[in-house]
């Protein structure tokens, strides 16, 4: 594998795991909003998300 190639898979992972923080918090501060207008996903669906890292 030339160097250039391993940058690159190396930021590719970096990324991916920026990413599913921001995905993360992104879905707690969904739940929040919900959850004041009365929906709760967790409860009434019997839902849960979740993102894998």
């Amino acid at each position: 594998m030339s160097i250039t190639r391993q940058k690159f898979c190396y930021l590719v992972v970096l990324n991916e795991k920026f990413l599913t923080l921001l995905a993360s918090d992104l879905l707690l501060q969904i739940e929040q909003v919900l959850s004041q207008i009365g929906i709760n996903l967790r409860s009434e669906w019997g839902m849960r998300f979740t993102c894998i890292m």
